[in-house]
């Protein structure tokens, strides 16, 4: 109990930088829901059940679940096609998990990154060979190249059609086994984005557009189940709200763009035991209402899933790699035996997952181990900051690496070892374990030790979809009529996050593919 009020105050605290915007978001949606009472969607004809048995209280032709950055993209294009579309949002706000994220994205050879950043030459095919590689022989390759290559029109689209103005482009962190050429400043920033919170401003300024073209929400409306016909196909929704339980026709489609299973204690336990680390023991930080309800209800009709195992998660105390334009500050990440693991400045999800894997390992915590001499321009702790976090034991500190091992439970030889070890590697310039490339300097004491502690933005892994974001049976067929976009769908991740700027730039291709592919059916 002590665990879930910690981490829910931390939440809390974390939420307020989204608050401005979150309020703006909202303030859109509950007008346009309260303008007839239903939305855009119309009583359905008073008419004999369908041949299910179901009977109908509502319709519309495409039916949106969620109103994430997926949700908002997929009802632009549905609405632009001229369908009726309509967002149902389980909260009493629209944008999801993306209102908390920075709201930035990845893509390669794209005007913008020619004008901010020296990369003049760089392609969609180098940002797809990346992100395969980064998948590790477990994505889709064909979602990952069709994401890759239809990502700049995403940047473009939302500048030249929705007046968002890019300001700036910077790198993600290296991954040490990826071929260096691949890399460059792919991650696009938004007036306005970039931080915390800033994802609301890319939810609003879509979904207004698309309200602007017909497109209509209904917040606090929770989507419960799929009905499909005797062929199989998706043919509507069961839902609930204030006013009570209806069911909702969808004439075209049904677009699942509910996030993944984050708050799912048991799918997560089944599914994607990182996450499930995650939510019972560190600080999940995505909407409370992604709870599996799209995989859910996928799978129930027979929907297969993929990419689970994976989750986006960061060091929320030092921001550790999260950018390749600040250096990691001198410091080595240790286990319980006292020894290094990981590439400690490799981009933070992929040491994450090295951490969550020792944690379980050992049963015990990892630690960022520092020293004084650490405490350099740039480093996320100067003298003054880390004699407050000793003495409110957020950091532990001692004279010798014995000495701190003893504090922190891990093995005092080893520490010491490990220590003089990075030293002397530090001393000639080179990492030649890890193939750490930034950071590399002497750390002397006294010494320093900060518990890791992970900050979640969700797990990943979804319905398994093709192209066309078509939801796929086990057998590899679609099921006619479910589309599913963003972290609702699998596949196109691998078992760690590979940088900013991915989730958001899938939430806008997904859902701009799945609103085109409904409206068309």
């Amino acid at each position: 109990m002590k665990n879930l009020e910690k981490k829910q105050i931390s939440r809390r605290d974390f939420l307020k930088t989204a608050a401005v915007g979150a309020v703006g978001v909202a303030s859109v949606g509950l007008l346009s829901a309260c303008g007839s009472g239903t939305g855009a969607a119309t009583p359905a004809p008073t008419q004999a059940p369908e041949p299910s048995g179901i009977a109908w209280d509502r319709e519309a032709d495409v039916v949106i679940v969620g109103s994430g950055g997926t949700g908002v993209s997929a009802a632009y294009e549905a609405a632009k096609a001229g369908v009726d579309t309509l967002i149902l949002e389980k909260a009493g706000v629209a944008g999801g998990t993306t209102n908390y994220s920075g709201g930035v994205m990845q893509a390669a050879g794209t005007s913008v990154q020619k004008e901010l950043t020296p990369y003049q030459n760089d392609t969609p095919e180098q940002h797809y060979q990346l992100w395969l590689e980064s998948g590790e022989g477990t994505v889709d390759p064909d979602l990952v190249k069709d994401l890759a290559y239809g990502a700049p029109g995403h940047v473009d689209w939302l500048k030249d059609e929705l007046g968002m103005k890019f300001v700036s482009v910077y790198g993600h962190c290296h991954v040490p086994y990826i071929d260096d050429t691949l890399y460059a400043d792919r991650i696009h920033v938004y007036e306005g984005g970039g931080g915390m919170g800033g994802g609301s401003i890319l939810v609003q300024t879509i979904l207004t557009a698309a309200q602007a073209l017909g497109a209509a929400l209904e917040l606090d409306t929770e989507v419960t189940k799929l009905y499909t016909d005797e062929s199989g196909a998706v043919i509507g929704v069961a839902a609930k709200n204030k006013d009570g339980s209806f069911n909702l026709k969808a004439n075209k489609g049904v677009i699942l763009a509910a996030s993944s299973i984050d708050w799912n204690e048991t799918m997560c336990r089944d599914m994607s035991p990182q996450q499930y680390w995650d939510l019972t023991s560190q600080m999940c930080l995505s909407a409370s209402t992604n709870t599996g309800d799209g995989v859910r209800m996928g799978m129930e009709i027979g929907a297969t899933t993929a990419g689970f195992g994976g989750t986006i998660d960061f060091c929320g105390k030092t921001g550790a790699a999260t950018t390749n334009a600040v250096p990691l500050f001198p410091s080595i990440l240790v286990n319980k035996a006292g020894q290094r693991f990981v590439c400690e400045d490799a981009t933070y999800a992929f040491h994450y997952r090295a951490i969550f894997q020792q944690e379980k390992m050992f049963n015990a915590p990892t630690y960022m181990i520092f020293g004084a001499s650490s405490l350099i321009e740039g480093a996320p702790w100067t003298a003054e900051s880390v004699a407050k976090d000793v003495a409110d034991g957020v950091v532990l500190t001692a004279e010798t690496p014995e000495a701190l091992a003893e504090l922190i439970g891990v093995n005092a030889a080893g520490l010491a070892a490990t220590l003089a070890d990075w030293n002397a590697m530090a001393a000639a310039g080179t990492d030649t374990k890890f193939g750490r490339i930034t950071g590399i300097a002497e750390i002397t004491g006294p010494f320093y030790a900060y518990k890791n502690v992970s900050y979640n933005l969700g797990a990943l892994g979804g319905l398994k979809i093709n192209t066309d974001a078509q939801v796929l049976r086990t057998d590899g067929t679609p099921i006619p009529g479910l589309y599913a976009g963003g972290l609702n769908a699998g596949g196109w991740m691998g078992p760690y996050y590979p940088g900013s700027g991915t989730a958001i730039m899938g939430t806008l291709h997904w859902g701009r593919k799945a609103g085109a592919a409904a409206a068309k059916r």
